[in-house]
């Protein structure tokens, strides 16, 4: 009976401790040891979309981080109600002159994933073994599904996007990169339409050209690759686009009142050189007394010295 019982025990432990594991086709698996006698070391990665997997007894649940082959997206956005969710992050720098301006785009990225198994080994001893806090308080691990490597992403990337952006834009005079920025703010160089579209253009090349090195070098790895910037709209503070809006509509006014203006002096042109032709033809001024005359109404019409009365309109 003992023997029995010894047995079931055994093979409820061997039931349980054993692990057989399978990966999703975006995912890719970190596996670490867990059995009672082992340390936590990594045992294996799991490829992504890898069938059922043996991967020993007693080891954790995989830390499941993006394949590289996903094309992942980091969202800056000016509008604060935006950035109270994972991977949006709420950006502001300010201006050469000053002005403190959002930029709105996105950054499209790769994880390293299965591309390179030790830099994934390395990223899940390192930035895998901490949690991150998201804009909410709460604190997750990388590898708690998507929210969590969101979450870490905002963490990592956001003092050196914005370090970048600062760098950047701050070589611009506000209505360098925001044409209306002039209406208020006096500026050098370039602020017509095509200019502010060309410095937008040249602030996203620049970007570009270091923020996947400056990633690189801040946290020791290339765990994230094929990093692109790609910038969409600069905006104005409300103060200064307040102050934009009260301009253009004060311009709006002015232009009105140059066009009435205009309009005046081309109406008194016109009934100028009417008079001037009813002076020459006074049968010309009669048809225009007659067409303006009301209906039903006698016009006496004084022609060589007689006068004829004409009934307008009697229907």
């Amino acid at each position: 009976m003992t023997l029995l019982a010894i047995s079931g025990i055994a093979l409820l432990i061997f039931i349980s401790g054993a692990r057989i594991e399978r990966m999703d086709i975006g995912h890719v698996g970190v596996v670490r040891s867990g059995g009672p006698f082992e340390g936590r070391s990594i045992r294996q990665v799991l490829r992504p979309g890898s069938g059922p997997t043996w991967t020993g007894w007693f080891s954790q649940k995989p830390h499941e981080y993006p394949a590289h082959k996903v094309v992942l997206q980091y969202t800056v956005t000016a509008e604060p109600q935006r950035g109270d969710r994972p991977g949006v992050d709420v950006v502001t720098v300010p201006t050469l002159d000053g002005v403190r301006v959002g930029l709105q785009g996105a950054v499209y990225y790769h994880f390293v994933g299965e591309q390179n198994e030790s830099l994934l080994r390395r990223f899940d001893e390192t930035f895998g073994t901490r949690k991150y806090t998201s804009e909410t308080g709460k604190s997750v691990y990388p590898a708690d599904g998507d929210y969590g490597f969101q979450v870490m992403v905002e963490n990592v990337f956001r003092p050196v996007l914005d370090n970048d952006l600062r760098r950047v834009v701050v070589t611009f005079e506000c209505a360098q990169i925001v044409s209306a920025c002039k209406l208020v703010k006096p500026a050098s160089g370039d602020t017509t339409a095509h200019g502010v579209s060309r410095n937008v253009d040249l602030i996203e090349r620049r970007i570009n050209q270091s923020l996947q090195g400056d990633l690189t070098g801040a946290l020791g790895g290339a765990y994230f690759t094929d990093v692109h910037f790609r910038l969409t709209r600069v905006t104005l503070p409300p103060a200064v686009q307040n102050a934009v809006t009260a301009a253009q509509a004060e311009s709006a006014k002015v232009q009105v009142a140059r066009q009435k203006y205009q309009q005046g002096r081309y109406e008194a042109r016109r009934l100028e050189l009417l008079a001037k032709a009813y002076n020459k033809s006074p049968s010309l001024a009669n048809v225009e007394a007659i067409k303006s005359a009301p209906r039903s109404s006698t016009v006496i019409l004084n022609t060589g010295g007689k006068s004829q009365p004409l009934l307008v309109g009697a229907k």
